[in-house]
């Protein structure tokens, strides 16, 4: 979803250099199905710019944070 993300807010704002990407977390999200947003920078919301905060454990989560929590370990083999 995150590669898809980057290409397509590459190919829409190629002028930009700097992309945002993350979720919103629940109970902070209005929609209930997984989705990824891609900001193309700088984005300045008027009246949105708390939606898009980290607030620690709450609200805006980045993607690569969310992605380095549900890295998969690596596969222990047993010699059992």
């Amino acid at each position: 979803m995150l590669e898809v993300g980057k290409m397509l807010v590459q190919r829409d704002a190629p002028q930009c250099h700097q992309y945002r990407f993350g979720f919103h977390q629940p109970p902070f999200n209005s929609v209930n199905h997984l989705h990824l947003h891609c900001f193309a920078l700088p984005y300045t919301p008027r009246w949105k710019c708390m939606k898009y905060i980290a607030m620690g454990p709450f609200g805006f989560l980045e993607a690569e944070k969310l992605l380095g929590k549900i890295k998969p370990l690596p596969q222990v083999i047993s010699k059992v």
